[in-house]
């Protein structure tokens, strides 16, 4: 067993030079697509809008008295992963909502999502959401995709977004709109 770790060391120190070689001519990755060493920004801030159940769930909230649509506010907690010299933004986000307060209802929800938003300001993600209700029972598990636009006011940068939650007993579909502090 010691001879056949001394050929594989042998073998490693005479690779070693053509290793280095072939790694010197790697074509060099073009300015455009590097990516910039920057401080990470936190982009958070205020959200509100409504969701609109549908399915059996739209069904199950009309027949005990809910609509089938509810508001929501809360606070997205946004930061800027990576950005390439081009504009273009990796994003991680986590957003958490009270929704259905108009109705004597009191629904939290909790959503993961990993995005990218294109120098235009166009921005699109997916990611994990779980709601869990005040009256109890077990909580609603499903799978987020989200597209929008963070558009400049002046000084003041307000994303619309769309999303739409896939669950079982139909999809939600969530619209927000907010602005960006930081």
């Amino acid at each position: 067993m010691f001879r056949s770790i001394k050929i594989l060391a042998a073998a490693a120190l005479l690779m070693a030079p053509l290793a280095g070689g072939l790694a010197a001519q790697a074509a060099p990755i073009p300015e455009e697509m590097r990516a910039r060493t920057l401080p990470r920004q936190h982009l958070s801030g205020p959200r509100f809008g409504f969701t609109v159940f549908t399915g059996d769930v739209a069904r199950l909230r009309q027949s005990i008295g809910k609509e089938a649509m509810m508001s929501q506010f809360g606070w997205q907690f946004e930061t800027q992963i990576v950005s390439t010299t081009t504009g273009n933004q990796a994003l991680m986000e986590w957003i958490v909502l009270v929704g259905g307060v108009e109705q004597d209802e009191m629904n939290l929800s909790l959503s993961w999502m990993a995005g990218y938003r294109l120098p235009t300001g166009i921005e699109f993600g997916v990611g994990p959401n779980i709601s869990i209700r005040k009256e109890g029972g077990d909580p609603t598990t499903s799978m987020i995709v989200a597209m929008g636009a963070t558009l400049p006011f002046g000084e003041l940068y307000v994303p619309a977004n769309l999303a739409v939650a896939f669950a079982e007993g139909g999809p939600r579909v969530t619209t927000l709109l907010g602005w960006i502090i930081g």
